[in-house]
């Protein structure tokens, strides 16, 4: 014979109700120990969470953004709770799904508590919380005037608005406009204004990680009070972006050139980080300037993307290792006459016969800034920059951009600006690299679905954008609008 493990217990009555049951200490069952002890007693049934109905944000403190029934917004919900002692265990948390639009908010608790001779009771417990609207403290200041105490002056000297639309996209993906007050369009930049002297210094040191940029630091003496001799101040941080941008032709000083190892004095900018990333248009040679170095030595741009020439390519030959030969012609010649012009390049690889391509025709710009006696001598003709491509008629673009809300100064004009963000929406297409950096959002059109790019089998067409590169959603912000 073989006995059991398990020692079995012979069932006894609830000294209560009489039902059978087994043995516990309190001798009762759980229907009726639930009746006669009530461990959720002195827990809070109803409380209140502050919101603000402009930003959208919940105080915690401090202010922050939570969707519905995410985690962070259970957490300022059980931070509300009173009653919850050390003699109470919480085992589970959750909502009970309501109507947004309602303003309530429903919690259920799990809680257990030893009772009656160490007996372990559970109980749910549901808690509702009322969204009381109001206006956090940052939103106050946005509709009183001279609210701020701190400026971010961002300038750039050029003559288009590119670089401050692909800034615009990192700020917002990094959310580092939470603090600003209000933005104003300025010539050559943007004013961004914040409440705390803090703020703005954070907002500088994330442009300067961003681009090579320098700042000043000033400040204005608003009153001032002899009585407590407490000051009253106006900062502003003056923050100069560098000059150059994608595709810019630069000539180096000698001084420059020896620094970076007797690299050539005519240099294309490939990309601009925290460094300037520059390219010997024939050789394809790469170097780069540090931001610091930049501005040690200083240099502008003798061509920009305005000084392009369209030029299509007729034929393609591989000299030796990395060097092309490329025969093209310009565009607007073709069927006129016959001349055509060989150029080295380091593009060969990305070009085919009927391609075109941007260049900068150095026989026909009158160059500021640069020596002409050593662009003849090395027979800087034609340099070609990059690739281009046939524009689709027509084109319907299935994404959007978020933008950040700003008061428009005197000197913007709509053409202006719906020109240079054609031109940044074209270098978004044309460049995966660009878009890692930012966020793209499916197009909202009726029936709830994005527009899907007609497929085209043009050579060299423009490309469009994968849907799955694409987010679904978009959640604005107080400080934030579309662009469609």
């Amino acid at each position: 014979m073989t006995t059991s493990s398990v020692t079995r217990y012979a069932d006894v009555l609830c000294c209560v109700c009489g039902t059978k049951m087994q043995p516990s200490p309190s001798n009762m069952c759980t229907d009726c120990l639930r009746g006669e002890v009530d461990i959720s007693q002195g827990i809070c049934r109803s409380a209140t969470i502050d919101f603000c109905r402009e930003c959208e944000r919940y105080q915690r403190p401090p202010w922050i953004h939570c969707e519905l029934e995410s985690r962070e917004l259970l957490s300022i919900c059980l931070r509300k709770i009173t009653g919850l002692s050390n003699d109470l265990k919480l085992v589970d948390a959750g909502f009970i799904w309501t109507e947004p639009h309602s303003r309530r908010l429903k919690v259920r608790l799990t809680i257990q508590k030893a009772v009656a001779q160490g007996t372990i009771m559970q109980q749910n417990v549901v808690v509702e919380f009322i969204v009381h609207a109001m206006q956090c403290d940052d939103c106050k200041r946005t509709y009183t005037p001279h609210t701020w105490c701190s400026v971010v002056q961002l300038r750039q000297k050029t003559d288009h608005k590119r670089t401050f639309y692909f800034l615009e996209q990192l700020i917002l993906k990094h959310s580092a406009h939470e603090r600003v007050v209000g933005i104003k369009t300025v010539k050559d930049g943007l004013d961004f204004q914040f409440a705390h002297r803090s703020h703005s210094q954070k907002f500088a040191d994330f442009v300067q990680g961003l681009v090579p940029a320098r700042t000043k630091l000033s400040k204005h003496l608003i009153s001032h009070d002899p009585n407590n001799n407490t000051y009253n101040y106006k900062y502003s941080i003056h923050c100069e972006m560098c000059p150059l941008c994608k595709d810019d032709l630069v000539y180096l000083p000698r001084n420059v050139q020896t620094k970076l190892g007797g690299v050539p004095p005519i240099m294309l900018v490939s990309k601009v980080t925290t460094a300037i990333h520059l390219v010997d248009p024939y050789t394809g040679r790469t170097t780069e300037i540090q931001g610091t170095e930049y501005w040690k030595y200083p240099f502008n741009a003798i061509c920009s993307r305005k000084h392009l020439t369209e030029f299509t390519v007729l034929n393609v030959e591989q000299e030796n290792g990395k060097i092309w030969n490329i025969e093209m012609a310009r565009s607007q010649d073709l069927g006129f006459n016959d001349n055509r012009v060989i150029v080295r390049s380091h593009l060969g690889v990305q070009l085919k016969p009927g391609d075109l391509c941007h260049c900068y025709d150095m026989s026909r710009l009158n160059l500021s800034g640069a020596n002409d006696d050593v662009i003849d001598q090395d027979n800087l003709d034609i340099i070609i920059v990059k690739r281009a491509w046939h524009s689709k008629k027509n084109k319907k673009r299935n994404w959007t951009l978020k933008r950040l809300k700003k008061e428009k100064g005197e000197d913007d004009t709509d053409e202006t600006e719906d020109k240079d963000m054609e031109e940044f929406q074209y270098d978004i297409e044309t460049d995966p690299e660009m878009r890692k950096d930012m966020n793209l959002y499916k197009k909202p059109v009726k029936g709830g679905l994005s527009a899907i790019p007609e497929n085209e089998d043009d050579h060299g067409s423009e490309p469009d954008v994968d849907l799955a590169e694409l987010l679904d959603e978009m959640t604005l912000n107080e400080n934030e609008e579309t662009y469609l």
